[in-house]
Parts: C-alpha cells; structure tokens; sequence
C-alpha cells in the first residue's frame, strides 16, 4: 500500500520510465508493507471479490497450481483474538505430515505479519476430539463453539 502524499515526488507523469528507475532519490516512492504470508506458490492472479451475494469482500488468489485461496479480513478485535490464540495453540498441538513448523514455512521468505493461517487452523476439525477439547478449554469455549466459529468465517466467504 501506499501511504499517503507518496505521489507527492512523482516527477514523470508520462509513464515513459519506471519510478523506481529514477536518480533522484526523493522522486522514489516508498511502499509500506501492512501484512508478509508465504503462500507456498506462485500467485498467477489476485483479485478483490465477494464469492457470493452479501458475502464478505476478500483478497481471492489463484497460484500456478490452480489452488484458489483468500485472504479475509476480520471485522471484530474478538475475532483476531479468538484465531490468534487457536493460532497458536494448534502451532504446537496439530500434526505436521512433513515435521516442519507451520510458522517458519509460512514465514519462508520473510517473518509473518498481520496474517492468520487459515489453513493451519482448520486443521483443528482433524484433532482427535481429547485435542479439540484441550484446546477449547484453553480459548474458554466448548469444542461446538469453536467448530461453529471456524464454519461461520467459512461460510461468510464461501
């Protein structure tokens, strides 16, 4: 994103040459990095788009596999408390098939910020149910609540 009165240096208007080719040094706009995830693939397309009538609107990517993803935007503090700590809680309690840690691929290219791991917490309907119930007492929910919570922010997309 760019933030405010970065166009204010813009010297060529004309689209002839690239900004960032520019000598000048205040004639560079500077981007401002608001959230970092690793996708894992090359993102082929990015768009802005609601999936269904009186949906959420979310980032919707399609990687050069074909894998369809989004990035959604939490419209409540209680919300990102709520998946940060089961975030974080299925860091350490979800199975890794390949032993690697969720953060550190997640974080491949650089460190992780502003971002969820959906993927990482919809892992949380596959624990075995002594798993879910743990981590359920420790968000101060019911094991329904939590998988309620998880199908809504799914629904609101889809």
């Amino acid at each position: 994103r760019l933030p405010g009165g970065a166009d204010v240096g813009a010297i060529d208007v004309t689209g002839t040459r690239a900004l960032w080719d520019s000598s000048r040094e205040d004639a560079t706009p500077k981007l401002e990095t608001l959230c970092t995830y690793h996708v894992g693939e090359v993102v082929t397309s990015m768009t802005r788009a609601s999936l269904v009538a009186g949906g959420a609107e979310s980032l919707v990517y399609v990687t050069v596999t074909g894998r369809v993803g989004a990035f959604v935007p939490f419209t409540s503090r209680e919300d990102v408390e709520f998946y940060t700590s089961l975030e974080g809680y299925l860091r350490v309690e979800a199975p890794r098939p390949t032993g690697r840690d969720p953060q550190a691929y997640r974080s491949y290219y650089a460190p992780t910020k502003h971002i969820i791991d959906g993927d990482l917490c919809d892992a949380y309907a596959q624990l075995p149910y002594e798993t879910k119930q743990k981590i359920a007492e420790q968000l101060d929910r019911s094991v329904g609540e939590v998988m309620k919570k998880l199908e809504d922010t799914k629904n609101a997309l889809l």
